[in-house]
């Protein structure tokens, strides 16, 4: 498989735009095919709900890139069942080095709403320590009146003993129904020794809301923290109760309507010598008829034979109004 990536490390950051990524929310089939016997292959399209992150990572932003950590999308070690190709691949070649990526939720978001939605998948190559992964982690908010409320929650698999820890191969981690770890504590959830995921301090959701039911969520932090020398892993597929992240080289392109061209109008076609000009004759064929003034009738009884110009106007546009221009391209 060839390799590509475009690398975020301490050398050189990739710019990043506050918005980029495509957000589907409209979904479509599409298949490539002939009419002959030849299996139709199915077309990468746009998944409901999905957000597309390509190389510039947008609207990811570097939240903390340390040492030689590098943070690129790569199709090193592919993707997930149903990631199309790439992922997010974190490396951390030292102990001290760190990478991880933020992006806020706004608004921020009830933590209650992550129970069901909150899940990742991710993939680890080499490692000094086997039982490592990246985390998913959240910036929380736990008293919106006070500045105080702030904390980080982590979900990893090592806390989570029913994870399987397996490397080279892709795992899904369905984090809002396992247990977090706060770094600070939190009144009436976490205790002052129980930071950091000690003395039981690993706990569900659930606790967290039922000990402060206005907590909030205000960023989601994929993280490869320090303590991971020679860790080479991946993750994509990253949900969130609103969107899931996949991190694509090229995002799917959004099938639509055939692009719109400028209207051409069609010739009208001119008329020949008895072709239909006022249906061949004048004033109803002959000239006054010989009776009464003009043919005892205004031009042979008719207005021109009986219709304004033979039953046509003017016996162009093949007896019918001339056809409307079509309307241009919009914005054009």
């Amino acid at each position: 498989m060839g390799l590509h990536r475009a690398k975020l490390g301490r050398r050189g950051m990739v710019a990043l735009a506050a918005t980029g990524a495509l957000i589907v929310g409209g979904g479509a089939a599409a298949a490539i095919g002939t009419g002959s016997a030849a299996p139709l292959v199915p077309a990468p399209v746009p998944v409901v709900g999905t957000t597309y992150v390509e190389p510039d990572l947008a609207p990811f932003a570097p939240g903390d890139i340390r040492g030689d950590a590098t943070a690129e999308v790569s199709d090193a070690f592919g993707a997930p069942e149903g990631g199309g190709v790439a992922a997010l691949r974190l490396q951390t070649p030292g102990g001290s080095d760190k990478a991880a990526l933020a992006v806020r939720e706004e608004p921020p978001s009830p933590l209650a709403a992550w129970i069901p939605t909150a899940a990742y998948s991710a993939y680890r190559s080499a490692a000094d320590n086997p039982v490592q992964f990246p985390s998913m982690q959240l910036a929380i908010d736990f008293d919106p009146t006070s500045d105080a409320g702030f904390s980080t929650l982590t979900y990893e698999p090592v806390y989570n003993p029913d994870d399987s820890t397996t490397p080279e191969e892709w795992h899904r981690y369905e984090a809002g129904a396992g247990n977090w770890c706060s770094t600070r504590a939190i009144p009436d959830v976490i205790e002052a020794d129980q930071t950091a995921c000690s003395n039981g301090g690993a706990k569900p959701f659930s606790a967290y809301v039922a000990g402060q039911p206005d907590i909030v969520v205000t960023a989601l932090v994929l993280n490869q923290g320090t303590g991971n020398p020679g860790l080479d892993a991946a993750v994509d597929l990253v949900s969130t109760p609103s969107t899931t992240y996949d991190f694509e080289l090229v995002a799917p392109e959004v099938p639509g309507e055939e692009p719109c061209e400028e209207p051409t109008v069609p010739s009208i076609p001119m008329p020949h010598p008895g072709d239909g000009e006022d249906e061949g004759h004048e004033n109803g064929g002959h000239e006054n008829q010989g009776h009464h003034d003009k043919g005892g009738h205004d031009k042979g009884g008719h207005d021109k034979g009986g219709h304004e110009n033979g039953g046509h106007d003017g016996g162009h546009d093949g007896g019918h109004e001339p056809r409307p221009e079509p309307e241009p391209c919009s914005g054009n």
